[in-house]
């Protein structure tokens, strides 16, 4: 086992700066967290196993977004409608058309956040051992963190793969 790649430590930090250069060589794992001025070393021996699981955080959720646009529609189409007509008469109805104005436009903005934001595949990789889990996580998309996802897939080190995407990737 004998690979080089960048990788992400933590869940949920695909974005962050906290990228880390996770390497494998002759017995042992390293990978060198941004607060700490030590690499952490990993000996192969003391590694009881390696999952790899699939972080659904950063995929589109392309129904939330339909549902959030509708709700929004709705929304903005029932207080222009009420507006048009005249049915928005006393304080009492402008502050409650203004205050469901204000969720259509929440709605507007969790729409487009939901629905414009690329489908990111993420693979996070727990290496347990006696003392602690290490977290590192990357993109299915990155070649060279899949190619080191199959090196320890193929390494003596128990893996459990309960990431159906990598699994297809690797075969």
């Amino acid at each position: 086992m004998n690979f080089s790649t960048e990788a992400h430590v933590g869940e949920y930090v695909v974005n962050s700066e906290r990228t880390v250069s996770f390497t494998a060589t002759d017995g042992e794992l390293t990978y060198a967290p941004p607060s700490e001025d030590t690499p952490v070393s990993i000996p192969v021996d003391d590694v009881t196993g390696v999952r790899f699981e699939r972080n659904t955080a950063f995929l589109r959720h392309t129904f939330l977004g339909l549902f959030f646009l509708l709700l929004s529609l709705v929304l903005t189409v029932g207080i222009v409608a009420a507006v048009y007509l005249g049915q928005v008469e006393t304080r009492a109805d402008i502050a409650f058309a203004g205050f469901f104005g204000l969720f259509a436009v929440g709605g507007w903005n969790v729409t487009y956040g939901l629905l414009s934001r690329p489908n990111r595949e993420v693979i996070d990789v727990y290496i347990d051992t006696e003392e602690r889990t290490h977290v590192l996580c990357g993109e299915l998309a990155d070649a060279k963190f899949v190619a080191a996802c199959a090196e320890l897939v193929d390494s003596d080190l128990p893996t459990t793969n309960r990431n159906p995407t990598l699994e297809a990737e690797l075969e």
